[in-house]
């Protein structure tokens, strides 16, 4: 029956309104609308039926294309008889409607109608070949798929009212498209998949079983999205979970399992991660994501390579293979979870959280030799290094930039729990380079501070409005702190080289350059100007300098002028008389500390002595008035070096006439390594103390709150208050302990001696 049939129906009715009941007295009309009521019915009725047994006739494509024609024509007519008898709808039929259950509108009674007459009768065949035309799709030949897509809109379109079936009130009352269209597409998808996995569901088949399952599933998907509605891919997804993963969940794990052990697979890893991934229950997911960082843990852990400390002159020279492994095992992961686990956030949030832990362990500092946060500062410091100083510290075959290594200590420092000691030892270390002039570039310093602060800050958590704990607020302004201090640093060198220019004629003259730098003390705070000896300079310099103190004390009045002999150098040009080697003619470049210049003045300058000159250490001394401490120190560096030899007849000390070296530049001038292991003594013990004193801090708190606990429980509740800042050890733990009963802030409670009370003042 085709829309003009339709329209006949929809005149008839009109005419039959307009002449036929013309004024009628009441009940008149009630008859009237009864019969073109019941008339109405048979007519559908008739031509409903007509439809079906036409139907029923075909298949195939034909029976599709059919079944959604009629549908659309049905609809437009529905729509336009229910507005023709839209008057008798609200006279009479609501009227009815009260009286007998059985009457309903007009246009419901005609979408009861469809339903009982044709769809119920013909829905299962009309699905039978709607599905074999989709697994004739499935085995690879061309359909028509808008045929497919029609016909379940046709089902969700059909609405009809009084039928307890078809009325749920879940999912927009979709119970004819839910009963008779999409649990039998279903059905049929896991019939299909099952078919095709049968043979593979066992022990030693898994990997090709998860490998088609995944290649199965994604056919389906997309096939679901052109012809299922969207809130049925959720019930379609879960089906087939149930099915085909989660009586095989354990098996998949057992092959995860491996996968991460020989760690070669990664398209299969991939594989499980999707399939796994389309469970609601977080749970299933949770379980590969902790077989995940297992993994990583063992691989960050064991691997790691050993620093091996030697010792050089009593420093200690750590191996640069180590921050660039944790570096490059933690990126490794973050490349594996960005390529293979579609960068989920919970898998970073947890492998970052398994690196610090793995990193910060007791192992680990066993095996570095140091914590974390000294290790990269240490590293950094080599990075940061010149060409000249860094000599092999960074291997002969590296060829990435300094940035780019600075990104790997930043990674390691990211992890650390002593982020406070690694900002100690790094201003330690930016102090030797900028005061030995051996940084590689005061743009690139500027740079690292610029990602040390953005590291640390990235690391310092947030609570509301407020500041997280005090630790957190503290560590916070240290950063600060710290960025500021180490640009004034670099801000004074360059402004010390621009003061420099102005006195270069004055000292040209006199045959040789200067540098001065000016240090503010309040920002240099790891330089201590208390324990410089005094230098007898050469007259020459001693004059330059005396110059340089006067003009700087007359324009900065206010301030307090100190010589660190401790941390200047001289570049000195000597000439040996009695030297065969490739640069006696021009001569060896000496760089030298000032203690250095005035032992050596002793033996060069012909205004003290004539001749040959053998002094003996009491007498070196005396001439300079040096500490003998610094003076002995200082003489072996010289003889070391073969600059100074002691005379033929053991008396004394005199100058090598004879030096010969292979290299032109000879640097002495370096800080010496006595001096810094007391300075990183310094910062340990600083370091130390620092932490007792926030672990007093927390076991006070908690006691405060709890008022008693056992030794282990108030371990673990403390160590898990700072485990984002330090590592907690049992010794710390314990002397902290002690010293808190020995003030009478806690005591131990008298019937079991390891558990702690706070005790109330």
């Amino acid at each position: 029956m085709s829309t003009p049939e339709y329209m006949k129906i929809y005149s008839a009715v009109k005419h039959y309104q307009d002449y036929a009941c013309v004024e009628p007295p009441a009940m008149t009309t009630m008859c009237c609308n009864r019969r073109l009521y019941n008339w109405l019915i048979s007519y559908m009725t008739k031509n409903i039926r007509d439809i079906k047994d036409k139907a029923l006739v075909l298949s195939g494509p034909a029976l599709l294309d059919f079944y959604i024609t009629q549908w659309e024509y049905f609809q437009t007519t529905h729509m336009l008889i229910g507005r023709l008898f839209f008057s008798v709808d609200q006279q009479w039929i609501e009227r009815q409607c009260k009286q007998d259950p059985n009457y309903t509108c007009i246009s419901s009674t005609l979408i009861q109608l469809w339903y009982f007459y044709l769809f119920r009768r013909l829905t299962t065949h009309v699905m039978s070949n709607a599905i074999s035309l989709v697994d004739a799709e499935r085995s690879g030949r061309a359909i028509d798929s808008t045929l497919i897509t029609r016909l379940y809109k046709a089902y969700v379109e059909l609405k009809p009212e009084g039928i307890a079936k078809c009325n749920a009130e879940f999912r927009e009352r979709l119970g004819a498209y839910i009963c008779y269209y999409e649990n039998p597409y279903i059905n049929a998808a896991v019939s299909y998949i099952d078919t095709k996995t049968h043979s593979l569901r066992t022990p030693e088949h898994m990997r090709e079983y998860i490998q088609v399952l995944s290649e199965l599933f994604i056919q389906e998907d997309e096939r679901s999205e052109r012809y299922l509605r969207s809130n049925s891919l959720a019930p379609m997804r879960n089906k087939l979970n149930e099915r085909f993963l989660r009586s095989e969940i354990g098996c998949i794990y057992q092959m995860a399992d491996l996968m991460f052990a020989t760690g070669n697979d990664n398209n299969g890893l991939c594989t499980i991660y999707a399939l796994l991934s389309r469970f609601d229950n977080s749970n299933v997911l949770q379980q590969f994501l902790d077989k995940f960082v297992a993994q990583a843990k063992k691989t960050i852990t064991q691997n790691c390579p050993e620093i091996q400390a030697s010792t050089d002159g009593g420093k200690v020279v750590f191996a640069k293979a180590a921050v660039i492994y944790l570096s490059d095992t933690l990126n490794a992961h973050l490349d594996m979870i960005a390529t293979l686990f579609c960068n989920n956030s919970s898998f970073t949030k947890e492998l970052r959280h398994v690196f610090a832990a793995a990193v910060n362990t007791d192992e680990m500092h066993s095996r570095l030799g140091v914590t974390p946060a000294r290790l990269a500062a240490e590293f950094c410091n080599i990075v940061l290094k010149n060409s000249k100083t860094r000599s092999d510290d960074l291997g002969s075959d590296l060829t990435q930039t300094a940035e780019l290594m600075l990104h790997k200590a930043m990674d390691v420092l990211h992890a650390s729990h002593d982020k406070g000691l690694f900002f100690k030892f790094y201003q330690l270390h930016l102090t030797r380079r900028l005061l030995d002039n051996t940084s590689m570039s005061l743009d690139l310093e500027k740079t690292a501070i610029a990602m040390i602060y953005k590291t640390v800050m990235m690391s310092v958590k947030r609570h509301g409005n407020k500041k997280g704990s005090d630790l957190e607020y503290t560590l916070e302004c240290a950063a600060s702190q710290n960025s500021s201090e180490a640009k004034q640093m670099i801000t004074d060198i360059i402004v010390g080289a621009e003061n420099s220019r102005n006195y270069t004629d004055q000292v040209s003259q006199a045959g040789f350059d200067v540098d001065f730098k000016v240090l503010h003390g309040k920002t240099w705070t790891s330089v201590n100007s208390n324990q410089d000896a005094k230098v007898v300079l050469p007259s020459q310099l001693l004059k330059v300098c005396d110059d340089y103190a006067k003009r700087y004390s007359a324009q900065h009045s206010s301030r307090q002028f100190n010589w660190l002999w401790a941390y200047s150098k001289a570049t000195v040009q000597l000439k040996f008389p009695k030297s065969k080697g490739r640069y006696a003619q021009i001569g060896y470049t000496l760089v030298l500390n000032p203690y250095q210049v005035s032992i050596l003045n002793l033996f060069t300058d012909p205004s003290l002595y004539d001749g040959d000159v053998v002094l003996t250490p009491l007498q070196i001394c005396a001439n300079i008035d040096i500490d003998a401490n610094i003076a002995a120190s200082e003489l072996v560096t010289l003889t070391n070096a073969h600059i100074l030899q002691y005379a033929p007849d053991k008396t004394g000390i005199c100058i090598n006439q004879t030096f010969d070296s292979k290299q032109r530049y000879i640097d002495l001038s370096r800080i010496k390594p006595a001096q810094h292991k007391k300075e990183e003594a310094t910062l340990d013990n600083r370091d130390s103390k620092f932490r007792k004193e926030c672990i007093m801090t927390d076991i006070s708190g908690i006691l405060k709150k709890k008022e008693c606990m056992g030794h282990r429980a108030l371990f673990n509740a403390v160590k898990k208050s700072r485990e984002n800042f330090f590592m907690l050890t049992i010794s710390d733990f314990k002397e902290s302990i002690s010293k808190l009963i020995d003030k009478g802030i806690i005591e131990r409670d008298e019937d079991d001696h390891a558990v702690y009370k706070y005790c109330p003042v």
